[in-house]
């Protein structure tokens, strides 16, 4: 006896923010980007056993996942690599940090540390 495949649990809402986003894209994505625009970008995790950290976006390990850092625990010499779909781009982004990422420039960790702080501090939470 053959056995129907069950029907997809996902919810209409769910899906069309699936297809407004693209798979693959980080949560909250609208006017987000990927790629050198979503250098220095602050992000929120979601999942993991730093849920609920805020970081910054340093870098592209490849099509699902992006290198974050937060000046503390995850230094920018040790960025965490971490799934787009398991952190919330935010709507804060610091453009002195994204030129220096991409020229190629150091950056340091209080400069992060700075940035997360001044986006944190006006309510973000």
């Amino acid at each position: 006896m053959r056995k129907e495949p069950q029907k997809s649990r996902i919810s209409a809402d769910e899906s069309a923010a699936k297809t407004a986003c693209g798979a693959g894209r980080p949560t909250g994505c609208a006017g987000a980007g990927y790629g050198s625009e979503a250098l220095g970008r602050l992000v929120l995790s979601r999942a993991g056993h730093d849920k609920g950290t805020y970081l910054v976006i340093v870098g592209a390990a490849d099509e699902e996942h992006v290198l974050l850092a937060d000046g503390k625990l995850r230094t920018i010499e040790k960025p965490k690599r971490k799934k787009l779909r398991h952190v919330t781009v935010l709507a804060h982004a610091s453009e002195e940090i994204a030129k220096k990422l991409q020229e190629g420039r150091s950056v340091q960790n209080a400069e992060l540390r700075k940035f997360i702080a001044a986006c944190t501090a006006d309510g973000e939470k």
